[in-house]
This record gives structure tokens, sequence and C-alpha cells, in this order.
């Protein structure tokens, strides 16, 4: 019987070999190899843009749960991601899923925020924010586009008084102006109404909806 077994085993091991390809990872840390996997798509120009955000999306995904390294690791994939959103004629749906992907790799990581800072994120945001919702040839969807700013701005601001500084020199009146509109719409899915919580953190004057 032992004889059978051994041959048996022998069999199985040279179909396995024959039918199973080796699985060989880009970095010996899970985390890191599909970061860097990810990142072969977002840096893929032959791919159509919504797959590349949704790399980024990925990425972000990635950074904020594998860890410090991770974190650091996803740093140099940033600019590819601002990238994407100063594209012209880039759909809501791609915006939306690259600043899903920003918001997660900022997310309490200076460095990762002042990165993006150094790519001129913040000015992205604010150019964003000004986008007239309600002309005729406006998307339906810009205004979820605009909540996800308002989101990534708190992300950025939390634990990072640089960027405060930065939106009360660059946004001045406007800024304020646009966070006190989007505060009064609807934010049903929410957990918060990131409108209002950037309007307080900002520290700009408060009014009976914030009271």
């Amino acid at each position: 019987m032992g004889i059978v077994f051994s041959a048996l085993k022998t069999c199985y091991n040279l179909y396995r070999d024959a039918k199973e390809p080796v699985f060989k990872l880009i970095d010996p840390v899970f985390h890191h190899h599909k970061i860097k996997i990810y990142a072969m798509d977002l840096r893929n120009t032959e791919l159509p843009l919504e797959e590349r955000a949704k790399a980024a999306l990925y990425i972000g995904l990635l950074a904020y749960t594998g860890g410090v390294g991770a974190g650091n690791l996803s740093t140099q994939y940033i600019q590819d991601m601002v990238d994407i959103l100063i594209m012209p004629d880039t759909s809501t749906k791609v915006r939306i899923l690259v600043l899903k992907g920003l918001s997660s790799v900022c997310y309490i990581n200076s460095v990762n925020q002042n990165e993006a800072k150094a790519h001129h994120l913040p000015e992205i945001m604010l150019s964003y924010l000004e986008e007239d919702e309600d002309s005729a040839e406006a998307d339906p969807d810009v205004v979820l586009v605009k909540f996800w700013v308002c989101y990534l701005m708190t992300v950025v601001c939390c634990n990072n008084m640089s960027y405060i500084r930065l939106f009360h020199e660059i946004g001045g009146q406007t800024l304020e102006k646009r966070l006190e509109y989007l505060s009064n719409m609807e934010w049903f899915g929410w957990p918060q109404n990131y409108a209002t919580l950037m309007y307080i953190f900002m520290g700009y004057p408060s009014t009976e909806a914030y009271k």
C-alpha cells in the first residue's frame, strides 16, 4: 500500500505543478504587493480612466488598512491621483473614486497630507467647490463630488493646521459661503454633515445652523 500511495502522491504533485502557476509577490509584504500591482494600473495611460481611478481607490484602502509602511509606500502615488483630478472633462464617478482614494491615503498621515498639498490638492478642491451645480450643463452628481471634497477637507485639516491656514489664505469668503451653502443641503446617508464640520474647523462665525 505504501508504494501505491507514494506513486499517487508523485502523480498528484506532477499534476499540481502543471496546473497551478507559481504566484510570485512583487513585495514580500502582501499589502505592499497589492499597492504596487494597483499602482501599475494607476499609471497605465492605456487603461480607461475609470479603471485607473478604481486603482487609486484600492491603493487608498490598502494604505489605510496596511499600517505605517503601506501608508508611506502610497506617498509616491499621490501625484498620479492628483493628476487625474485635474484632467479635463473627467466624469463625476472618476472624481469621486480618486477623492475616496486620497481620503484614505491622507487619513491621519501628515506626510501624505503634505505631499498632496505640494501637488496643489487644496487649490483643486476649492475649484471643485466653486463649480456651478445649477447650470444646465452640470452633471447631476456634481453635488456628491462636493460632498466628498468636504469630507477630504476635514481629513486633511483635522490634525494639520497648515491646511486650515492655507484654506483661509486661498479660500477667503468664497469658501465660507460655499461651505455654508453645502451645509444646508441634505446629507442623508452620511455619518456627518462634513460641510458643517469643515465650517467649524475653519472658525467661521457661527450662525443659527451651527448652534
